[in-house]
């Protein structure tokens, strides 16, 4: 298996074992999200310190950046309110990415 294959595969099982989902969209960005309890600030402050072990394991090969509905902004209020928090990283290695599209449809 080569390297982004081994890292796309610790993406997805760290994935599963935090309860969260990732796709991959064009132009080089990983998307994860994790459902909870709307109204849950508990489980939203579990989610909000979760995101980046996962979104971590992606090496950014190109200028990019992280964004959300984190607890840096007012998007945590969105998040809380639906039970929904969404993450995105930009500038992500594209073989990982591929390797994670593969993941996606087994």
């Amino acid at each position: 298996m080569t390297k982004a294959g081994q890292i796309a595969l610790k993406i997805n099982e760290t994935c599963k074992a935090l309860g969260w989902t990732h796709c991959v969209s064009g132009g080089g960005v990983l998307t994860i999200s994790k459902k909870f309890t709307p109204g849950s600030n508990e489980e939203f402050v579990k989610a909000d310190g979760e995101y980046y072990s996962i979104l971590s394991l992606v090496p950014q090969t190109c200028a990019g950046s992280t964004w959300g509905t984190d607890g840096g902004g007012i998007g945590a209020l969105s998040a809380i309110k639906n039970g929904h928090m969404i993450m995105n990283k930009s500038g992500c290695n594209r073989n990982v990415l591929k390797a994670l599209l593969t993941l996606e449809v087994l």
